[in-house]
């Protein structure tokens, strides 16, 4: 996947703690192996290469994710979508480009527009521009396996990065009852705009914005609003608090171009979660959180 991954074990011997981070590592690599279209042997990748033109048949696991993405593009109202890569691909390739054109790519795309059939555990494309992308999936699934193994070897304590975005806890801080995940104020780096006390749970972060070395924000323009087809211009970044590391790395993905009068609906479907959201557009930083049956908002 392209990440980093760091994890820390309090209080386990060296040579336990070397298994497990091997268990670890195997398994990240076993998800990238399915899920990645970079790697032209994955499942997704041979899927990609067929279901426009017949079904193509998935493993009852591959199956079942590509299912939870179609249930989250709903929940989400088409705000989660893996199907958006081609109008990526367009804006890449034509930084001038102009809204009519993503659009009418835009037109051929949409996770609504895959096809499945559980009887005999295939899907099919309605049409040969579609093209999945789990980018906003794949990590948060890789975690979600990583934590289901740290629950079987009995680990009590754990507290694991990947890449600067995805943090999981589980159990205590050896040095009190929780765990501190700040998140950061990239006007400020030094500083944390929020932070969550953690135990067993998950962080993820999204944003279409970098920092240069002038310590400047730039859009990197990769957040594509799925019912314009136009990379997002505001500079946003979304945090999210879940109980799991999926959830919270597709709603910090969905966030990113929800309309805010609908955020609370869909957090109020997943009781435990919490959405931070931070508007750096004007210089000055908003910060409005979202959590169960209430929302509130405050300027940084």
């Amino acid at each position: 996947m392209g990440t980093r991954c760091n994890i820390v074990l309090p209080g386990m011997d060296e040579d336990d703690a070397d298994v497990i981070f091997r268990h670890i590592r195997n398994e990240i690599a076993r998800a990238e192996g399915k899920l990645s279209r970079f790697l032209g042997s994955s499942d997704i990748s041979i899927i990609n290469s067929k279901a426009a033109s017949a079904p193509a048949g998935a493993d009852q696991e591959v199956y079942q994710i590509l299912s939870s993405c179609a249930y989250y593009h709903e929940i989400t109202g088409g705000c989660f979508d893996i199907t958006l890569r081609p109008v990526l691909q367009y804006w890449k390739e034509n930084p001038n480009g102009d809204r009519q054109s993503a659009g009418e790519i835009l037109s051929h795309l949409g996770t609504d527009k895959i096809k499945f059939d559980e009887n005999n555990s295939t899907v099919s494309f309605l049409n040969d521009s579609i093209e999945i992308d789990l980018g906003g999936f794949g990590k948060g699934y890789a975690l979600e396996k990583v934590n289901e193994m740290l629950l079987r070897f009995g680990v009590k304590s754990a507290f694991l990065t990947m890449g600067e975005s995805s943090v999981l806890t589980l159990g205590n801080h050896p040095a009190g009852d929780h765990w501190k995940v700040g998140i950061k104020n990239y006007l400020n780096p030094d500083e944390a705009i929020h932070t969550f006390n953690m135990r067993f749970g998950s962080v993820s972060t999204s944003s279409n914005f970098y920092v240069d070395d002038g310590g400047t924000l730039v859009n990197h323009r990769h957040v594509i609003d799925p019912f314009t087809g136009v990379p997002v211009e505001k500079l946003v970044a979304v945090s999210v608090f879940s109980n799991t590391a999926l959830l919270a790395e597709v709603l910090s993905t969905a966030v990113l171009v929800m309309q805010e009068e609908k955020i609370q609906d869909v957090v109020n479907r997943f009781p435990g979660t919490c959405v931070l959201k931070m508007d750096y557009s004007t210089g000055e930083i908003i910060k409005k959180v979202w959590d169960s049956e209430k929302e509130h908002a405050h300027r940084v």
